[in-house]
């Protein structure tokens, strides 16, 4: 079952910036490939998605699922 997502107010302007520092991030691990020659990991990929657009946890959960999520949570939610 989905939980309905809080409304949360993102301009277009804050969820360009968020893309923009995933992929110069991602350019930064390619180390001048290019990106459309780089494999990555979903996972991290969705994690970079969830941070970025500072999803609150219950949102995290829902986009990530609760396996990923349990795997990162570390990571996304430090003690």
């Amino acid at each position: 079952m989905l939980i309905e997502p809080q409304e949360m107010a993102v301009s277009q302007n804050q969820l360009v910036k968020a893309l923009t520092e995933i992929r110069q991030e991602w350019e930064l691990a390619a180390e001048g490939e290019s990106l459309l020659n780089v494999r990555g990991n979903v996972g991290l990929l969705l994690a970079d998605f969830v941070v970025a657009l500072g999803l609150p946890p219950v949102e995290t959960v829902q986009v990530l699922g609760a396996e990923l999520a349990g795997e990162l949570q570390g990571v996304l939610f430090p003690a």
